[in-house]
């Protein structure tokens, strides 16, 4: 049940999902061969990933995870994480921040759906370089990139 205005964020089409309690919850679908955001991590929140359809591989903890229909990962605060769709075809899934918070990040770099040319928007190099100047506001802290 998703609820709320769907963006494209980064090439990722996230729809926010309404939630009670101390977590965020964001509806993810993620086409073939689009990579996720600069590894990074969270110095004030958890977060889970969980697959509905197809597949992603998840780093973290020094190492790449795949993790298929059904199958979840979660990753601790502070933790260095990223992920990717190494596959042909679209991956949906789900992902969780606790606390809730970070769901503000989508918002902040999210360009609606319904905008022309969204797509294209959420991955140029203006918006990437943003995400790379603000993040961190966000609690999105950068960190080397992963190996492999």
């Amino acid at each position: 049940m998703k609820n709320g205005t769907s963006r494209w964020v980064l090439g990722h089409r996230v729809s926010p999902i309404e939630t009670v309690g101390d977590y965020g919850m964001l509806h993810i679908e993620t086409g073939p061969d689009v990579p996720g955001p600069p590894p990074h991590h969270h110095d004030d929140a958890a977060e889970f990933f969980y697959i509905l359809d197809g597949a992603l591989e998840v780093f973290a903890n020094g190492e790449w995870k795949r993790i298929e229909t059904g199958e979840s990962f979660n990753v601790p605060q502070g933790v260095v994480h990223t992920f990717r769709n190494p596959t042909d075809r679209a991956t949906t899934w789900l992902t969780a921040f606790s606390p809730r918070g970070f769901e503000k990040f989508f918002v902040a770099f999210g360009v609606p759906v319904e905008e022309e040319d969204a797509v294209q928007r959420s991955v140029s190099e203006e918006m990437i370089g943003r995400v790379i100047a603000e993040c961190a506001d966000f609690g999105m802290i950068l960190a080397k990139q992963p190996q492999g």
